[in-house]
C-alpha cells in the first residue's frame, strides 16, 4: 500500500476521479502511484526536470507496480494536455513560473498547487495570469502547516469585473 503524509494526501484528495493527471516535479512519484493504486486515474504522467528524481520515481513506480508514465520535462514542456495538474513541494515563485509555461490551460483543467514558501507570490501570479482560486485547504504535517491551492484558468481577469 502506498503511504502518503497529510500534505501529499491532501493534494491527492483534490484529484478528480477518472481524469488524466500530471504530477510536475514528481520527485518520488508517491502521489501518482497512490492515485493509480486507488483507482482514481489510469492516465497518469509523473514528470521531473532532473534525471535523479525521475530515477527515484521509476523505482517507486516499479515497487508498487503502478502504470504511471515517467517523463523528463521542464514543467509542461513535453507534456500533453491533462485534466488535473499537481505541482507540489516547491516555492511559490517556481510554481508560478511553471504555470506561465502551460500552453494547454482551459476552464476544465484543475491545478493542485502546494507551495512550500512564498504563497503570496503564487496567489498574486495566479490572479495576474487569469486563474481563479477555487479553494484553499491546509494540511498539518511534521509540525508544519501547508497550504494547498485548488485553482482553474478562467481566461479573464476577474479583479477588473
Amino acid at each position: 500500500m502506498v503511504k502518503l503524509d497529510k500534505r501529499l494526501a491532501a493534494c491527492a484528495a483534490l484529484v478528480r476521479s477518472g481524469k488524466s493527471v500530471a504530477d510536475i516535479g514528481t520527485d518520488h512519484a508517491l502521489v501518482p502511484c497512490w492515485l493509480w493504486k486507488n483507482g482514481v486515474s489510469t492516465d497518469i504522467i509523473a514528470a521531473d526536470i532532473k534525471p535523479g528524481p525521475l530515477e527515484s520515481a521509476r523505482r517507486t513506480v516499479q515497487k508498487y507496480g503502478a502504470d504511471v508514465k515517467l517523463v523528463l520535462s521542464d514543467g509542461f514542456g513535453k507534456l500533453p494536455p491533462r485534466d488535473d495538474v499537481i505541482i507540489a513541494g516547491m516555492g511559490g515563485e517556481t510554481i508560478a513560473e511553471i504555470l506561465g509555461g502551460c500552453k494547454h490551460k482551459n476552464a476544465d483543467t484543475r491545478f493542485i498547487l502546494q507551495p512550500m514558501t512564498r504563497q503570496e507570490i503564487l496567489r498574486n501570479e495566479l490572479v495576474r495570469m487569469n486563474f481563479e482560486i477555487i479553494e484553499e485547504i491546509s494540511a498539518a504535517c511534521t509540525k508544519k502547516t501547508y497550504t494547498i491551492i485548488y485553482a482553474r484558468y478562467i481566461g479573464e481577469n476577474y479583479e477588473s469585473s
